[in-house]
């Protein structure tokens, strides 16, 4: 069952970049490319990309997309410690919210959508959110960690 949700998210994901992509290339084709590159868009694009990219890569495409939080992966919260998790918090969260800020950017995209792209920053500063406080388990488990690291550290 995991597997089949995988799959559809992972589809579902990549005619959402599509069509994000479509948004944001269709004027410029139209134009005769003209006014592209914008290089700072891209380059945030390129860089919240990569880091949601290396965020993956981190977690393993099992941790990713809730196998954690379904159970499918037993793994503890802490489990990763490399780039980009050891320096940004929420890194595939960030990465994506940084991303879409870039797509944002160029104004045929602010002036025509940028609804769309505020209600998917608004959604994934939700789910940050719901992950940084969840607290239907007992005690939030980034504080725990730093609860049991200070006493583990005491003796």
């Amino acid at each position: 069952a995991y597997h089949a949700w995988q799959r559809d998210v992972l589809l579902f994901k990549s005619f959402a970049l599509c069509h994000l992509g479509y948004i944001y290339l269709k004027p410029y084709y139209e134009a005769g490319w003209d006014g592209f590159p914008d290089y700072i868009s891209l380059a945030m694009i390129a860089s919240g990309y990569f880091v949601s990219i290396a965020a993956t890569q981190a977690l393993g495409i099992d941790g990713t997309y809730f196998g954690i939080e379904l159970g499918f992966v037993k793994a503890d919260y802490c489990f990763v410690t490399n780039f980009p998790y050891n320096v940004i918090p929420h890194p595939m969260i960030l990465g994506q919210v940084f991303g879409l800020l870039g797509v944002l950017k160029v104004p045929h995209v602010y002036q025509e959508w940028h609804w769309l792209i505020a209600g998917h920053i608004l959604l994934y500063l939700t789910h940050m959110i719901q992950e940084i406080y969840d607290v239907w388990n007992g005690f939030p488990w980034y504080l725990e960690h730093k609860r049991r690291d200070k006493v583990e550290k005491s003796y």
